[in-house]
């Protein structure tokens, strides 16, 4: 009886793990065509080192809209690079490598691509480009863009209430997923 249980949760543990990795695989903004042809070993300091050395290989970069320049043809957007997370998108811009410039044929809205929303692209490298910022020499790396995805705005909120000076938030035995900042429990004092 204890080896029939004993396999019986190794089998649930294995189906489990099985779930979860097919739920994970399909978590990414980029489709799966252009995410295999995808060079898997160029990091973006490789890539911002040596542009040269990676040309034309198709890389999925992020990070966060600083210019968006619309030409005759082309739209090229300067992006803060920033890495990027399990469902590629970008992480803090305090963990940025540098910058790169997109270009993109066709037409960009600077209204909707605008300066510090979250992008995440597909392309290829098209080479480097020198650029100034401030009084600072630049080596830009160039991506041609195959496939872009714009993030939704994040809504910061803040939390403006103001809490019954007399209001011990430790009386609920629920507090850390109840408390004061998250309202998915009406307390005595939260109606607004």
């Amino acid at each position: 009886m204890k080896t029939n249980s004993l396999h019986l949760r190794k089998t649930t543990w294995l189906l489990c793990c099985i779930l979860l990795a097919v739920f994970f695989s399909g978590c990414s903004v980029i489709s799966r065509d252009v995410r295999t042809s995808a060079a898997t070993g160029v990091n973006f300091a490789s890539l911002k080192q040596n542009p040269g050395a990676h040309m034309d290989k198709t890389v999925i970069l992020g990070g966060y809209i600083l210019e968006t320049r619309n030409l005759a043809d082309q739209t090229r957007l300067i992006i803060l690079q920033a890495p990027l997370d399990f469902v590629d998108e970008p992480k803090s811009k305090d963990l940025s490598r540098g910058r790169f410039i997109l270009i993109h044929e066709g037409f960009l809205d600077p209204e909707i691509y605008e300066k510090d929303r979250k992008i995440t692209v597909a392309g290829r490298v098209a080479g480097s480009e020198k650029t100034r910022i401030s009084e600072h020499d630049y080596t830009l790396p160039v991506i041609r863009a195959v496939e872009i995805y714009l993030w939704q705005k994040s809504r910061q909120r803040r939390d403006l209430y103001y809490h019954d000076p007399f209001y011990d938030p430790f009386y609920d035995p629920f507090y850390p997923w109840y408390g004061p900042r998250l309202r998915y429990w009406p307390h005595p004092y939260y109606y607004r």
